[in-house]
């Protein structure tokens, strides 16, 4: 059959192998084609919208390609045009087939988590970045429970936009500190039975790794937490007896067999923690000797999660093992301490100048 004797539906099913920018043109051809084009399943092609021109054929698209499954609108920081919110929501919430949506920088937006998802209840993949004016609890993502696999609301500066927000010191040590207003606790995702990616950084969410348990989180395979969540990224521990039982979830997480990434960095003790004094080994650091796993408190014993490596077994593992120990043992400052000492026991072993080249 000729192009002309089909139908608008079967011209469709054609239009969805196409990307959108491909399908545009083509619905001008005639009448027909136009409603070919309203009815087609556009592929999962990202579409960027990053100017005005390709914002005002975002508009267009709300009617003649209404089924877009994917957008990106990237607006990063100091950009020299930026389109009316309002209308960037309107016209947004009118793709009711959307599953991939990423969203960078653009802060006039003002978006509403709950409104967002509300109006957008197929998304599979969800992605704030660098925005600082998104608002809203995290809780609202659960009308997305069967559908999501991949959220990242998270917000990771350039060095001179932190300068900016006179926070200069804190970048320097991986703490990413809020910059949104999305709070909640991460755990009201824990039963999402596809979700693989989740890095909250840069909010306001709460919540401990500890909460995790066997059935939670079950297909979760990257995860980057904020330093307002114990034990995510940039966290400080109010008391060093937190600190094991952290470390061991963090561990049974690294023990899946899907899970690849978690990005711990930054952790230590408070300065107003009962348990600080100045100049103690209070930075927390993992440990991976080998196949073997740990963590210790800077300049400590490592506290091993994993059991020695059995050199009859893996000689290529063990000597890789014996090697990293090795080198840990060179910066072992406090022999025989696996966590920090108390401030009577530092006194002591600094007038018996056994941390003469650590404070030095």
């Amino acid at each position: 059959a000729s192009l002309d004797e089909l139908d608008a539906d079967v011209i469709a099913i054609m239009f969805g192998y196409l990307a959108p920018e491909a399908i545009m043109p083509l619905r001008r051809v005639c009448t027909k084609w136009r409603d070919a084009a309203k009815k087609a399943i556009v592929p999962l092609t990202d579409f960027v919208v990053d100017d005005e021109k390709k914002f005002n054929v975002m508009i267009s698209m709300t009617t003649a390609l209404p089924n877009m499954q994917q957008i990106s609108i990237n607006y990063p920081h100091e950009h020299n045009y930026y389109p009316p919110a309002h209308l960037v929501k309107d016209h947004l919430f009118k793709f009711h087939l959307l599953q991939k949506l990423t969203i960078t920088g653009y802060n006039h937006l003002g978006l509403d988590l709950d409104t967002l998802v509300s109006g957008l209840r197929l998304l599979r993949e969800l992605k704030i970045l660098d925005n600082s004016s998104t608002k809203g609890n995290i809780a609202s993502l659960r009308v997305l429970k069967d559908t999501l696999e991949v959220c990242s609301i998270s917000f990771s500066p350039s060095p001179p936009q932190v300068r900016r927000l006179g926070d200069w010191e804190a970048y320097c040590l991986y703490k990413p500190f809020p910059i949104n207003d999305i709070k909640g606790n991460f755990m009201d995702l824990a039963d999402f039975p596809r979700l693989k990616s989740l890095n909250l950084i840069g909010t306001h969410v709460t919540g401990d790794i500890r909460d995790i348990g066997q059935c939670d989180f079950l297909n979760l395979e990257a995860l980057d937490l904020p330093s307002e969540v114990l034990g995510g990224r940039g966290h400080e521990f109010q008391r060093i007896c937190d600190v094991p039982d952290a470390m061991i979830a963090i561990h049974r997480l690294q023990q899946r067999s899907n899970f690849r990434v978690y990005k711990p960095s930054g952790w230590y003790l408070s300065k107003l923690s009962p348990d600080s004094y100045d100049d103690g080994p209070f930075s927390i650091q993992l440990v991976k000797a080998g196949t073997r796993r740990g963590w210790r408190w800077i300049a400590c014993e490592v506290n091993w999660l994993d059991p020695l490596p059995d050199p009859d077994r893996s000689s290529s593992d063990y000597d890789a093992y014996v090697k990293k120990i090795q080198h840990i043992e060179r910066s072992t400052i406090y022999k025989g301490f696996y966590q920090p000492p108390t401030a009577e026991q530092y006194i002591r072993l600094s007038e018996e100048g056994s941390l003469r080249w650590w404070l030095n």
